[in-house]
């Protein structure tokens, strides 16, 4: 996108304390559908990873179809770092301990993702003074299935998404064949190698609902022994178990009690079925191979240049930020701007800062002219809606304290701009039918079509369908009002809001037809 000329409403900034602004930093850069690429590694380096990530993009698919699809994914960085210790800038104080004993972060929010990588640690610390290799490949593998499990299942138990992700992340492949779930006691991360001479944790504890602060390399170990033994181990006697448990346990407790009536075990035999396991590996694997003459096409060429100084400063920036390092990443951010820099992406990330700072003002700035240049980021708009909301709400100036129309419009605007950008988010939804219950004018259909998708994107989001059916029963929509109704009846297992939307009900036509009422859901 090109850059906008500055104008002379964005804010200025002066340097502290006397410190000279840090030069721009070298990194090279890449984009590829979904992700951009931050690299201080190699040319050769990192357009070889890029190549074996865009190839288990095509192996993921070919054995997990649909995975990939999912849920709309955020817009993700990947920031590779290999020269000197560049990935140290990315651990908070208490990570600072761990300096040997993680070679990957995977750094989220509703909005936007960062995978980081260190691909120059030799060495990665176990912990009881045992070490291996430090294998950047599958330390990304580990992040990038984590980022893929996260965005097709909302809040998996850590253990469940841990097991999965280090299963995941120990297949094979080539462009000629793909092996799953197979165990090699030599390659890094193995459980039944790392397990064979340390103790085994408390089911109990294996199963809490937070991953334990030490010792997390063997508790993943044995969390991904327990799923594998679940999936391949043993004749496969647990799947169906495994299955029921972990369902279940995404919606409730975890207990003994539930595991008996899941595996027909007590914890106590399960572990001595784990201790056998990491001694004896007796399990099947699943293997793909190419026919004759086929293959998986090559990846296509990756195309890498110098990164502009916006650019580092906005990656790492972020990502510093979604770290839990906010002044980290506010100098990150901040450095290019001071020295010249006006591209939009940058000027939306800087608003998204001050924002986040409680510096409404200089925020609003930022806000306004990355917006105006139409930046891709769905967050700016939504916060430039959220100013003139709160603007129109303290000053309204249609009859009986409403919304005039120039100050819906106004508000409204930008949400539709957010609406149409990824990743979606609840808020934008929220707050278009606070817009509207404010209005003087009514919502058309295709405004309340709006608000149907967003119904869509977030079905368990039970204020929002409870807003929307109210909506639609105000403003003489009750074919919608009435799909809602049910979905909201179903979905909600609050009995205040149940009551809400059973009240709601009655104030219905009495057979309202609500055929279309809704658009389907998508696709999983």
């Amino acid at each position: 996108m090109p850059a906008v000329e500055p104008i002379e409403t964005l804010p200025t900034f002066t340097v502290a304390d006397s410190r000279l602004l840090p030069p721009p930093e070298a990194w090279r850069y890449a984009q590829i559908p979904g992700f951009e690429i931050l690299a201080d590694t190699s040319d050769h380096a990192t357009k070889r990873f890029v190549s074996d990530f865009l190839l288990l993009q095509q192996v993921v698919e070919a054995i997990m179809p649909g995975l990939l699809q999912g849920r709309e994914g955020v817009p993700t960085a990947m920031i590779l770092c290999g020269r000197g210790r560049s990935f140290d800038a990315f651990l908070t104080p208490a990570r600072a301990t761990e300096l040997n004993r993680l070679n990957s972060l995977f750094l989220e929010s509703p909005e936007h993702a960062a995978i980081v990588v260190d691909f120059a640690l030799d060495e990665i610390e176990l912990g009881s003074g045992e070490r291996e290799s430090s294998d950047p490949y599958r330390a990304f593998y580990l992040q990038y299935f984590r980022f893929l499990i996260r965005r097709s299942v909302s809040h998996p138990p850590p253990w469940f998404e841990e097991g999965l992700v280090q299963l995941m992340a120990s297949m094979d492949f080539n462009p000629k064949w793909i092996t799953f779930g197979q165990i090699n006691s030599e390659s890094a991360g193995a459980f039944n190698r790392l397990l064979a001479r340390h103790a085994l944790l408390p089911m109990q504890e294996l199963f809490a609902a937070q991953k334990p602060e030490t010792d997390t390399a063997y508790w993943a170990a044995q969390a991904y022994e327990f799923v594998h033994l679940c999936l391949y181990g043993n004749g496969k006697r647990y799947q169906r178990a495994f299955v029921e448990f972990a369902t279940r346990s995404a919606r409730e407790p975890i207990t003994e009690e539930l595991f008996k009536a899941c595996f027909k075990m007590s914890y106590k035999a399960m572990a001595i079925e784990l201790r056998g396991y990491t001694e004896f590996t007796a399990h099947q694997y699943v293997e793909f191979t190419a026919k004759k003459g086929q293959r998986l096409p090559e990846p296509p060429p990756v195309s890498l240049r110098a990164a502009t100084d916006a650019e580092v400063g906005r990656l790492k920036g972020e990502a510093l930020r979604l770290g839990a390092l906010p002044e980290a990443g506010h100098q990150a951010l901040i450095a290019p701007y001071m020295r010249g820099e006006r591209d939009p992406q940058l000027l939306a990330a800087l608003g998204l800062d001050e924002l986040e700072a409680g510096h409404d003002e200089r925020a609003r700035k930022f806000i306004e002219t990355a917006a105006a240049a139409k930046v891709i980021r769905p967050r700016v708009h939504l916060a430039l809606a959220r100013f003139r909301y709160t603007e129109a709400l303290a000053h309204p100036a249609g009859p009986d304290g409403k919304f005039s129309p120039a100050q819906t419009a106004a508000a409204f605007g930008p949400l539709v701009t957010a609406h149409a950008q990824p990743p979606p988010l609840p808020a934008v939804y929220d707050l278009m039918a606070e817009i509207w219950m404010h209005s003087a004018v009514p919502p058309q259909r295709a405004d309340l079509e709006i608000l149907y998708a967003g119904v869509n994107h977030f079905r368990h989001d039970t204020e929002l369908i409870y807003r929307t059916a109210l909506m639609s029963a105000k403003f003489g929509f009750p074919a919608g009002a009435g799909a809602l109704i049910d979905l909201g009846l179903k979905t909600t297992r609050d009995d205040a809001l149940r009551a809400r939307f059973a009240q709601l009900q009655t104030t219905l036509p009495a057979s309202p037809v609500r055929a279309a009422a809704i658009p389907p859901p998508p696709s999983p």
